[in-house]
């Protein structure tokens, strides 16, 4: 293919700078960019550092003088989105539901980022602070080149409130769109994804219903292009009516359309089969049976009873295996071999004499085979149990190339266990060239500093996170974290955690623009993929993820510490169109930005 292409500087930092030379421009990608090869820089400890305060995102975050009604003081749910264009992530901050069913509002805070590692409170200026919604979704549903955002509602009691469409002015000020068609939606949205699911250039929008409280069928919303709306009952061919917690849109089966898995909550509705929705031309059908996410048979690996998650459960069919009691959901490619895996957290309790809870699945890592069919390989990954995983992603946070695991954790449940592991800090899994999991959470800086005593794991400061996302948000090239901090007492912040390690390590950040017609403009579903050798580092991008909307930056970042510059660098668009690009052309240590089909843009 003959191609056009714009190289252009999109920076910001890169990593090999003196003291003097932070926050000028790095260099340009294109082929004056030398490919050196470095060791990789292998976590050890406090390779995040706390830069809540200093940012200013704690601004608001919780009441200081609470009313008495006030169930839950904080805004743990959350997300990034550059939401005035500026090329750098903003973040969206909502208040917690039991609040509304006492009589509080729901309340969103706003903070855009400063591009210095600071933010500024946006809240009221962005038209959202008021607005009565638990969470938001967000993609550019108009195709003019901003982030708009779906505000779903999760309870079914709060008057004329419903789920609406909310359109962007392109500076991050929001006004609702009258007669957009989602407010047909079931008024107790947990989770909503958008994705071009009949890939005609327009996001189209799931939304799950239910959360952990109501049992509600799925929905499909066709998008028309102009930010309306129209359901479709029979998308999802005989959906359940199931509490779904959670949900993440992938290409499960490499067709080049989007499929959809479910998180579903609750053992004791439809056994808490998690649901996978095969996407055959617009036509949805449940294959979760068949392809191995629905549960697992094995139970919960902290039971001796269980042959510690080796057994399965006797005369019974894969059709009535207790499944799980779900919540976050992520899916990438967590061992490199070019195809979807899937990271989904679930609450298992250890109850031996309770036959629903002893076989319970836990938070699993599912292997894709290549053809949309999974095992089960969390043993093999040697990931910790713990009874209190809520939120979880995939993310390379060090760069090497390899997915790692993040997850938030309720604490609540820790009062039965003597091990660290067992605790309710913020989980963080490192991925080894071998493909096995280092627990790294307790030294990363993120749970607070470094303890000695007896009970290590329980005075730290990260606890009970509820959503958490990773964006680049000073573009030095490696992924921060923001926690949301569930209220614990009378009120509590969120944090932000700077990265300092992955900078040292050699990168490049993609970002992958439609041109609104053939591709929409998010390009949800495209693919790059860096194939050496020996390994194959493949990112799909995709939205929002898991329990109440979690969305991490969308810019793409690959790590390639210790790698060569041999790789053959491949972009799948969603429309099957794929082109091939050389190193020299994107560089490192950069941001890049390459539209529909081969264009790299400033």
């Amino acid at each position: 293919m003959n191609r056009t292409l714009m190289v252009f500087s999109v920076f910001t930092g890169w990593t090999g700078c003196s003291k003097e030379q932070e926050g000028s421009v790095g260099p340009s990608p294109g082929i004056n960019t030398p490919c050196v090869v470095n060791k990789a820089v292998v976590p050890s400890q406090n390779f995040f550092d706390d830069i809540s305060i200093f940012s200013g995102i704690q601004a608001g975050n919780f009441d200081e003088d609470p009313p008495d009604e006030m169930v839950i003081n904080d805004h743990s749910r959350l997300a990034f989105a550059d939401i005035n264009g500026g090329g750098f992530d903003d973040i969206v901050m909502h208040s917690l539901y039991p609040n509304a069913l006492a009589g509080i509002p729901f309340e969103h805070l706003v903070f855009l980022n400063n591009q210095d590692g600071t933010f500024t409170d946006h809240s009221d200026a962005s038209g959202l602070r008021s607005l009565q919604a638990g969470f938001f979704a967000f993609a550019d549903v108009d195709n003019d080149g901003d982030q708009d955002l779906f505000a779903g509602l999760d309870l079914p009691n709060l008057g004329t409130h419903r789920s609406e469409i909310y359109l962007n002015d392109s500076t991050g000020v929001f006004t609702r769109l009258e007669g957009s068609g989602v407010a047909t939606a079931n008024p107790a949205a947990a989770t909503a994804a958008f994705a071009d699911f009949d890939n005609d250039g327009a996001v189209d929008l799931f939304v799950g219903n239910g959360h952990t409280a109501y049992a509600m069928a799925d929905q499909i919303l066709w998008g028309q292009g102009d930010g309306r709306f129209s359901p479709d009952p029979n998308a999802l061919l005989d959906a359940p009516a199931q509490l779904s917690n959670g949900s993440v849109v992938c290409d499960f089966d490499g067709d080049s359309d989007l499929d959809i898995f479910v998180a579903s909550y609750g053992v004791s509705v439809a056994n808490g089969h998690n649901q996978l929705w095969r996407n055959d031309g617009g036509q949805f059908t449940n294959i979760a049976t068949e392809a191995g996410v629905a549960a697992l048979g094995t139970g919960n690996r902290f039971l001796e009873s269980t042959g510690y998650g080796t057994d399965i459960q006797a005369d019974v069919s894969a059709a009535d295996w207790v499944g799980s009691n779900a919540f976050g959901v992520d899916c990438g490619d967590i061992d490199n071999d070019g195809d979807i895996d899937l990271f989904i957290a679930a609450i298992s309790h250890p109850v031996s004499g309770d036959p629903s809870r002893k076989w319970s699945d836990p938070t699993m890592i599912l292997l894709n085979d290549g053809t949309g069919h999974f095992e089960d390989a969390t043993q093999a990954y040697n990931l910790p149990f713990n009874e209190g995983d809520i939120d979880a992603a995939m993310v390379d946070f060090d760069n090497d190339g390899r997915l790692d695991l993040s997850l938030t954790r309720d604490p609540k449940y820790e009062a039965n266990y003597d091990e660290a592991e067992q605790y309710g800090w913020f989980g963080l899994m490192h991925q080894s060239p071998e493909h096995t999991l280092r627990s790294v959470g307790l030294m990363s800086g993120i749970n607070g500093d470094l303890e000695t005593g007896t009970d290590p794991g329980k005075k730290r400061q990260m606890k009970g996170g509820q959503n958490h996302a990773w964006a680049d948000i000073d573009h030095d090239g490696d992924l921060d974290l923001l926690v949301g901090g569930r209220a614990q007492g009378p009120g509590r912040p969120n944090y932000l955690y700077e990265n300092t390690i992955g900078q040292d390590n050699r990168w490049v950040a993609i970002g992958l623009v439609g041109d609104g017609d053939k591709v929409a403009t998010d390009a949800f579903g495209t693919r790059v993929t860096y194939a050496f050798d020996d390994l194959k580092i493949m990112r799909e991008k995709h939205g929002s993820r898991g329990t109440y909307n979690s969305e991490d930056s969308r810019w793409i970042h690959i790590g390639l510490a210790g790698l060569d510059c041999s790789a053959a660098i491949e972009i799948l668009w969603p429309d099957g169109l794929k082109v091939s690009i050389e190193w020299e052309e994107i560089g490192h240590e950069a941001f890049v930005q390459i539209q529909y089909p081969d264009i790299i843009l400033p």
